[in-house]
């Protein structure tokens, strides 16, 4: 049994106290997802996200919500899941690619021959989305798109990169626009 909870307001820094103080006190919380500045997620059994509902505020957390999830993903606790899919990666080559393809565990582009190692290696470890947008921003990339329901890692861009603009494809219907919007951007700064 476990699960995640957004920490509304903090940042990595403070994720990290509460960690510390957690895992001192025979706990397991980890911090699972570096989303955005204010946008901190961690991860551990349910034990210790009663845990975080009962010290959190004294620790400095505004407000802790947890998250409708099956489990404390991007955690320790998935590594039975990250061997399976070690497993069903061992072997497979990716070519090289027409653009750097970026790996949310580190938030770095990910070479062709190590992309198996670090979708194994994501199960388990953090997500570092707002290094990573930071990291893209650094080579040029000047827009992003979200694709799915909603538009939260659009936001999410907006609030990591100052300047950037984020558009999002919730439904088929908006694709026509956001691909109309990308036809104006010169091959220097969309992605």
């Amino acid at each position: 049994p476990s699960g995640m909870a957004a920490l509304l307001g903090a940042y990595v820094e403070l994720a990290e106290r509460v960690v510390g103080a957690n895992t001192g006190a025979g706990g397991r919380l980890t911090v699972a997802n570096d989303n955005a500045p204010g946008q901190v997620v961690v991860a551990g059994g349910l034990d210790d996200l009663d845990w975080l509902d009962e010290h959190g505020r004294d620790l400095g957390v505004r407000r802790a919500v947890r998250l409708k999830v099956a489990g404390a993903f991007h955690s320790p606790f998935m590594q039975p899941a990250a061997d399976r899919v070690a497993a069903a990666v061992e072997g497979i080559t990716a070519g090289p690619g027409r653009f750097p393809v970026y790996a949310n565990v580190t938030g770095t582009p990910v070479a062709p021959e190590d992309v198996p190692a670090s979708l194994a290696a994501q199960v388990v470890g953090r997500v570092r989305f707002a290094d990573t947008l930071r990291n893209m921003a650094g080579i040029g990339i000047t827009t992003f798109v979200h694709v799915g329901p909603g538009d939260v890692t659009a936001g999410m861009a907006k609030r990591t990169v100052e300047g950037v603009e984020a558009l999002a494809v919730s439904e088929l219907s908006g694709i026509d626009q956001v691909v109309e919007a990308l036809s104006t951007i010169d091959d220097s700064g969309g992605a």
